[in-house]
């Protein structure tokens, strides 16, 4: 053989033995060696990532009652560039979502590459499209918040966007908390593009909530009285806090007008405001507690010190005040009558006893200058007063609540002090272990506070005193109403515009309510006795219903004071005779205990209203048999 042939053979099999041994050695590195950047690109091409929405995590009161939820929704969006027949689509679109075909038209803009055709769609929409397969439109699961209760605790709660982001309330301060992250599967296809299983890449994350220390029975009570004074008196607005003083925890905080969460797209941008923590009240006569209980710490003072009055008039500098109404012109008072009458003169001498710097010293120390530091965000809060900046006229307006300003939620913190024996409280909407956490801020000493409570029960129980119209029968009532005529930069304090307020606590031995309520400018009747009062009575004695206590019986002439108790249903009637029984009082039960307990002795039950048993008949000692006929009447919220 030609030498020459032989090595052209010998180098054409060379080159064969060289390239098998270089494929050879490249399918060893592809199918046996690591590779990262060709795993990912495996991973794109056999592969997709599914990312679910964000998911809220649910808001419930203190007894595990739902506020706030996020739901399943799907939303429906366009690849416009792969939308055949656009217009086609269009009236597809048209006859299963509503509007006209031009909308969508519009929408489905051949210049984008993705768009949003319609947010949150009800499952059966999104069904029927997803049926009909359109080329270039998928639908994506979502979830949407929603408020079951619709306005209820609105204020606090606040609301989100669309994306599910917060935008006010609770939502906004703790977003960060109630957004989870979104959840991603990686779903494997086959070589036909469809999906062989699932595989989660993210761990499943336990179940978790947020719970708030509000009640969801006592919120729903305060917002329906709410409704009715605001309607009764016509007022700008009607706002109330109900507190437990010993921890500050709050039970209901709410505000009329307000809002409903679902549809915040239809709410006057005013009716947002939460006016409780972010709206600027002058405090009127609620602030004469304040300057006596500084004058009581300082021992200038005692419960039945005189106060020299001046006939309804005092001369500051050359400006001259006056008591609001002539019936309060005396000439001297004591200290429980100058608050159980509201004295406004009187209020002045204790303001000028203390000073300058001691009315500084009150507004810092109950906190009126200063956040509350509750949750829900956004406080509002005057600028801290010196001593320099307290004129004498500021000094004697400053004791009746002229010349400052504060939140409703600051004046009613303001008044924990006298309820739980001195310290002052920070007022939290988000259960937690409080007793842990919570750090007391000694304001006054236990005996100023002891002597406080007294003088704000004489404010209740006095025929004359300006609170006898938040009485409780059974259950005494410490507090103080506050007329406070509003100020107008061109009018000055002539504007007949008035802020009437009511806050007091209940039982003062062991106070465990603290409610303050606020009407502003009522256009009936202004005064606080008989605006602010009736409505504080109102909230605290269903409170007391709802939260299963009620006043013990106090007996004439005992010197025992009322306290509370848990309401207890008798097992069973007491007999008085064959087939008959005594009939018992059921005022304060709820109506399943009520009729658990009459059905076993009466045929029939007629039941009106709702909530806790008010009126009963026969009346209770009453005999009854099977065939007697019983009435009862609930009033209230019933949970």
């Amino acid at each position: 053989m030609n030498p020459w042939l032989k090595i052209r053979l010998g180098l054409v099999f060379l080159s064969f033995a060289a390239f098998f041994s270089l494929v050879s050695f490249r399918l060893v590195q592809l199918q046996l060696l690591p590779d990262d950047a060709l795993d990912n690109l495996s991973k794109k091409q056999f592969t997709k990532t599914d990312k679910r929405a964000p998911f809220r995590l649910p808001i419930f009161d203190r007894n595990h009652e739902e506020l706030a939820v996020s739901i399943p929704v799907s939303s429906l969006y366009a690849h416009p560039k792969k939308v055949p027949s656009r217009k086609r689509v269009a009236q597809v679109l048209a006859k299963h979502l509503g509007g006209n075909s031009s909308k969508w038209l519009q929408k489905l803009d051949p210049q984008k590459n993705f768009v949003w055709l319609q947010r949150q769609i009800n499952e059966e929409k999104a069904t029927r499209i997803k049926e009909l397969k359109i080329p270039g439109l998928g639908i994506e699961s979502e979830n949407k918040r929603i408020y079951p209760n619709g306005s209820l605790a609105a204020h606090s709660l606040g609301f989100t966007d669309i994306d599910g982001n917060g935008l006010a309330g609770i939502e906004l301060t703790l977003n960060e908390i109630l957004l989870q992250e979104a959840q991603k599967s990686r779903i494997p296809k086959d070589g036909k593009g469809n999906t062989s299983y699932i595989e989660n890449t993210s761990p499943t994350k336990t179940e978790a909530s947020l719970e708030l220390t509000l009640d969801r029975r006592i919120q729903s009570l305060v917002e329906q009285e709410l409704e009715k004074a605001k309607t009764e008196t016509k007022a700008r607005s009607v706002m109330a806090v109900v507190m437990d003083p010993n921890n500050g925890e709050i039970l209901a905080i709410a505000q009329r007008p307000s809002f409903d969460p679902n549809f915040t797209n239809q709410t006057p941008s005013d009716n947002l405001q939460n006016r409780v923590t972010q709206a600027l009240y002058e405090p009127g006569s609620t602030m004469k507690v304040l300057f006596a209980a500084e004058a009581l710490e300082r021992g200038l003072l005692t419960r039945d010190s005189l106060i020299d009055c001046g006939n309804g008039k005092i001369k500051v500098g050359k400006t001259t005040i006056s008591e609001a109404e002539s019936s309060h012109r005396h000439a001297k008072l004591t200290l429980e009558k100058v608050l159980a009458y509201s004295s406004n003169i009187g209020a002045v001498r204790i303001a000028q006893m203390i000073g300058s710097d001691g009315a500084k010293d009150i507004i810092s120390k109950f906190g009126l200058d200063q956040k509350t530091g509750i949750e829900t965000g956004g406080e509002a809060t005057s600028q801290p007063k010196s001593a320099d900046s307290i004129s004498p006229l500021l000094l004697a307006t400053l004791g009746f609540g002229q010349g400052l300003s504060t939140t409703p939620l600051q004046l009613v913190t303001a008044f924990s002090p006298f309820a739980n024996g001195g310290y002052l409280v920070s007022p939290t909407i988000i259960s937690k272990e409080v007793k842990n956490n919570f750090k007391p801020q000694p304001v006054i000493s236990p005996k100023t506070a002891k002597a406080i409570r007294e003088l704000l029960v004489a404010v209740t129980e006095d025929p004359k005193g300006t609170g006898s119209f938040a009485k409780i029968p059974g259950v005494r009532v410490a507090g103080k109403t506050g007329t406070a005529q509003k100020y107008d930069p061109k009018l000055g304090y002539k504007n007949n515009k008035y802020y009437s307020s009511f806050i007091g606590f209940l039982p003062p031995e062991q106070p465990q309510l603290l409610i303050g309520v606020m009407v502003d400018e009522p256009h009936s009747q202004y005064y606080a006795s008989v605006i602010a009062a009736p409505l504080f009575k109102k909230i605290a004695e269903q409170s007391l219903r709802i939260l299963n206590r009620h006043s013990t019986e106090v007996v004439a002439g005992s010197t025992s004071a009322p306290s509370l108790k848990e309401t207890t249903a008798p097992h069973e009637l007491i007999t008085a005779g064959p087939g008959r029984w005594l009939m018992p009082d059921l005022k304060g039960l709820s109506l399943s205990e009520a009729m658990r307990l009459l059905n076993r002795y009466v045929d029939s039950v007629q039941v009106s209203g709702s909530g806790y048993v008010s009126d009963q008949k026969p009346e209770p000692g009453a005999t009854l048999d099977g065939k007697s006929y019983v009435s009862i009447h609930l009033k209230g919220f019933e949970g």
